[in-house]
């Protein structure tokens, strides 16, 4: 009977060794265990580009406080994370005052969790109020499938999108820019942290951008700033591209 009893004990200690030794335990995906260290808050809306219109939709968003450039790196997936490449605030034509970034999740139809990082290198000192200011914000988001793969979808797609002019990235990936010219420049949304209500919200400004896929990745990336004073093509390849 001893011996029965020791089993039993011995089987249930076991047991929350386990438990504690698998940190994924609990989790749907495993990449939720990135999100561990972060801060949830609540959030309105998501960013993507309104043109092209790829993650438009997405199931279960959840929103995380601002983090370091560093912390936010470890808090995504090495599959994405082993792909970013991240300018210096001295690649910048303006003097950065604020650099943060954001994660935003959410889940596919396979019950996958998507990442989706926003880096933001900002002139204004009191935070993400990028009107009249000068900013450079990096959008990445996973999406495993290239949405201009086929020859046909992309020429309907872009019908439908003007004043873009189409780039070659590389091979036969397209990286398209917009400038912000004219009374009415295209809109380019990105995510603001409200403190006080421990919110993260959506918000839009006029912006040169560029879009596009590669790796796995969609990059929508925005700015204002001097575009005589530095080369934004090449700094978005490097990017993008690491070179």
């Amino acid at each position: 009977m001893r011996r029965h009893y020791f089993f039993i004990i011995f089987f249930i200690i076991g047991s929350f060794s386990c438990a504690k030794d698998n940190k994924y335990s609990g989790y749907i995906d495993e990449n939720q265990v990135l999100l561990e260290s972060l801060n949830e808050v609540n959030g309105r809306q998501h960013t993507y580009n309104y043109d092209f219109e790829l993650l438009e939709f997405r199931e279960k968003v959840d929103y995380y406080a601002p983090v370091s450039f560093s912390e936010a790196i470890s808090s995504i997936p090495s599959v994405m994370r082993d792909k970013i490449n991240l300018i210096s605030q001295s690649d910048l034509p303006f003097a950065v005052a604020q650099q943060e970034a954001n994660i935003v999740t959410s889940w596919n139809a396979f019950n996958k969790l998507v990442f989706q990082v926003q880096f933001s290198y900002l002139e204004n000192v009191s935070g993400y109020q990028t009107n009249f200011k000068d900013f450079f914000i990096i959008s990445i988001t996973q999406y495993p499938e290239d949405p201009f793969a086929d020859e046909q979808a992309t020429l309907a797609m872009e019908e439908n999108i003007t004043g873009y002019e189409k780039l070659v990235l590389e091979g036969t990936h397209p990286l398209y820019y917009k400038a912000a010219s004219g009374r009415w420049p295209r809109m380019f949304d990105y995510y603001k942290y409200i403190a006080d209500d421990k919110l993260m919200d959506k918000e839009s400004t006029g912006s040169s951008q560029y879009y596009t896929w590669y790796n796995g990745l969609i990059y929508k990336i925005g700015f204002n700033m001097d575009v005589s004073a530095t080369d934004h093509e090449a700094l978005i390849r490097k990017i993008i591209l690491g070179s």
